[in-house]
């Protein structure tokens, strides 16, 4: 075991506890069930991990940190609920979801009271550089809000460009790590350049996670800890769908509408592996991938960091690449 990954492990060990003990004191008394109900489900909990390791790559004590880097969590598990509901979920993370086991309505009181709190966890003990914080918070809440918007409206789009859809997914995902490690940066007193650096770091690490997701989805393994082809039998646009259907020729496209209605499972799944493996999708979505996995390495390499700060943000970038492979 490495010494990040002992690190990193120890690191979800002190969140876990924060998230039992003190993350959620002043919540609303009648709504803490279903917030608590969300907040402990099993999560890999990156986010705010990224918070903590940038934060410390500056001496940052962990748990001078600790309540900034839970309100990123805090706000990540907003959305889930109100994604949840959108998505008409009954599973998340292996358990039921907030609305199905609160109902609807309490579910989106919930998800509403989860964004002032994580406001308030994100300056508690970081007063003096409140204003700063929040003008970064505020920046991603709404860049996420758009990239949801953006996800439904690519529901009933069938010329969603591989273009169009990285965008979504910068807003919808990967501004959320961009933040988190620009929030650790603030914390420690960075320099407007690191905190550029450390945001970029995020971004495409997000970017590069997801594209990963969206690969696992149709190529991963029993390991992967959901169905393989889950986003094909939805038709969900991911990376590989949408570059597929930008890259199709007349004859392709043909078959992708026709398994869009296919009705056995296995068959479509299969199908869809067949013509994306003829089309090389698994090596364009693995080389974009890499693409902005070595933007991330690069905007690391470029802060006034040590070398050893660099390398343990670096391999922070690279475990969550490796989560599922």
């Amino acid at each position: 075991m490495t010494a990040i990954t002992t690190d990193l492990q120890a690191q979800k060990v002190a969140i876990e506890k924060f998230l039992e003990t003190k993350a959620l004191e002043g919540f609303p008394s009648n709504l803490y069930d279903a917030v608590h109900h969300i907040m402990t489900l099993d999560g890999k909990r990156l986010r705010p991990m990224m918070v903590l390791t940038c934060a410390g790559a500056y001496g940052i004590p962990e748990d001078k940190a600790m309540s900034a880097a839970i309100s990123i969590e805090v706000f990540h598990n907003f959305t889930l609920v109100h994604d949840d509901i959108m998505d008409k979920a009954k599973i998340r993370r292996g358990k039921i979801t907030v609305h199905e086991k609160y109902g609807i309505d309490k579910a989106i009181v919930t998800g509403d009271a989860m964004l002032p709190h994580s406001v308030d966890l994100l300056i508690h003990g970081n007063e003096e550089k409140a204003g700063t914080l929040l003008n970064c918070f505020n920046q991603m809440a709404k860049e996420v809000m758009e990239g949801q918007q953006y996800d439904m409206e690519f529901e009933d789009r069938k010329d969603v460009k591989v273009d169009e859809y990285l965008n979504m997914i910068k807003l919808k995902t990967s501004v959320l790590f961009g933040s988190a490690c620009e929030i650790g940066a603030v914390l420690g007193g960075a320099s407007e350049a690191d905190r550029k650096n450390l945001y970029d770091f995020g971004l495409y690490s997000g970017l590069a996670f997801q594209i990963m997701d969206d690969y696992l989805d149709t190529f991963g393994d029993e390991n992967f800890g959901k169905r393989i082809g889950g986003d094909i039998l939805l038709n969900k646009k991911s990376f590989l769908l949408v570059s597929a259907m930008q890259n199709a020729n007349a004859e392709q496209k043909v078959r992708i509408e026709t398994l869009f209605n296919e009705k056995d499972e296995e068959k479509k799944i299969a199908s869809f592996q067949a013509l994306y493996r003829e089309m090389d999708i698994p090596k364009i979505a693995l080389d974009t991938m890499e693409e902005f996995h070595d933007k991330s390495v690069n905007a690391v390499k470029a802060t006034s960091l040590t070398d050893d700060a660099k390398e343990r943000i670096i391999q922070l970038g690279e475990v969550m690449l490796k989560r599922t492979k």
